[in-house]
């Protein structure tokens, strides 16, 4: 696709945005910016580019591409108008996938930033690899400033509402859980679009399967496959994760707790050896390997109670797999805003070593009927009430866990700014503790 001369359309200016509109000014395209918050608007100053105050259906029309940022809903107004005249719509990943000629991408409802990380750090050790997407640098970003390299691309949903022709050589399904039905209505719709990423695999392209998932690809493409149940490529045995008849790593050597963590490193195990890494670089890649804030972090132990940051538990599986990866007693803090998900399903599978659960923010009255006296509980306001009733129901080695299992939007602008609130209640707990 030829981009000179095109007019084209920025709806969103989030960071994905920004670098789309500098990718496409690179491309010589007319580009024209739009978001729906006018301030955000105003904040902006990209170079050789036409600002919109406003948006209408007529102007709609004198487009020839609009590229969507993940936040604009399908349902949209303006993006409904377009589609009536064929207008193309394509997302920022799809739109700079374009100028990419080696890729892979990682999407699921739990564990893509985890594994893109994994995955980039085992190529990092023989090829030159970038992490991007979803991840927090845009792919747009990347391809204009790391040209040769690998693009492990994290992938929402969102992302893949209007990626048609987004086709990577390596692709991943981690897992299928609820979450974002507010947005894609029905578990029908949110699976589809999650495997709407093998859809554009090529015969020479590879499908990296995980067998205890029941991800299915239908597409003539290669496939590599991991399990902690099953024969596969890449397995588990007797505390080892093996890639063949290759000793990988022991569990015990990684800087990850939780089954659903040891998956994640069977997939990124998968990407290496399709990229021809060696197991022994494959090792040291994962032995060095340490995850993100926020994803079941430990903050601090006071007066023998230890506090553990999982703000990025978003979702009703990422909560239920952290309360399995901490041992001990807990304490579990749970709230946010509403995500039109079914909780109940989270209590009746929650393991009865969490003795207390505190409800906070938009959805704790929700949670309180899913709960259905399964659990003692109390509601709170906001996480610092959440957090003081945690330590009031506290006794030495208990663990005080925040997993939300929801959005934060009720209260923050995202899940990063929730866990360092968090990590400071814990500080001035500690601060309060020493000078007792």
């Amino acid at each position: 696709m030829k981009f000179r001369n095109l007019n084209v359309l920025v709806y969103g200016l989030s960071v994905s945005g920004e670098w789309a509109s500098k990718l496409l000014i690179k491309k010589h395209a007319n580009v024209f910016l739009y978001d729906d918050n006018i301030e955000v608007l105003k904040s902006k100053t990209i170079k050789n580019c036409f600002m919109l105050n406003s948006l209408n259906e007529n102007l709609i029309e004198q487009f020839d591409l609009i590229i969507v940022s993940p936040s604009i809903p399908l349902d949209n107004e303006f993006l409904l108008k377009a589609s009536e005249k064929n207008i193309t719509i394509m997302s920022e990943v799809e739109f700079a996938s374009l100028f990419c000629k080696n890729y892979v991408a990682i999407t699921g409802t739990n564990g893509k930033t985890t594994t893109t990380e994994l995955v980039t750090e085992i190529l990092k050790m023989k090829k030159k690899a970038v992490a991007c997407g979803n991840i927090g640098y845009p792919l747009s970003r990347a391809v204009m400033e790391k040209k040769n390299y690998i693009k492990v691309v994290e992938v929402s949903s969102f992302m893949l509402e209007h990626a048609n022709k987004f086709s990577p050589h390596v692709a991943t399904v981690l897992n299928i859980e609820p979450d974002h039905l507010i947005r894609h209505k029905t578990m029908e719709n949110y699976s589809r679009l999650k495997l709407s990423i093998f859809k554009n695999l090529k015969p020479n392209d590879y499908a990296v399967i995980n067998l205890d998932d029941n991800v299915h690809v239908t597409s003539d493409t290669l496939k590599v496959t991991y399990s902690l149940k099953h024969t596969a490529d890449v397995y588990l045995k007797e505390g080892y994760i093996y890639l063949h008849e290759h000793k990988i790593v022991a569990v015990n050597e990684l800087n990850l707790t939780g089954k659903h963590n040891i998956a994640n490193v069977m997939c990124a195990i998968c990407f290496g050896y399709i990229y021809k890494i060696t197991p022994e670089q494959i090792r040291k890649a994962l032995i060095n390997y340490v995850p993100e804030h926020f994803r079941i972090e430990e903050v601090g132990v006071i007066n023998k109670i230890r506090f553990i940051n999982d703000s990025k538990s978003t979702n009703i599986a990422s909560t239920l797999a952290s309360v399995e990866a901490v041992k001990g007693a807990i304490i579990l803090i749970l709230g946010g805003s509403n995500k039109m998900l079914d909780y109940t399903d989270l209590f009746i599978k929650l393991n009865k070593r969490v003795k207390y659960v505190v409800f906070y923010g938009e959805i704790k009255d929700k949670l309180e009927e899913a709960n259905n006296d399964r659990f003692d509980y109390s509601k709170c306001e906001n996480l610092t009430d959440a957090f003081n009733t945690a330590i009031s129901h506290a006794i030495p080695n208990d663990n005080i866990l925040l997993s939300p299992a929801t959005a934060s939007y009720d209260q923050y602008s995202n899940y990063i700014e929730r866990g360092k609130h968090f990590n400071e209640l814990v500080n001035g707990y500690e601060t309060e503790c020493t000078k007792k």
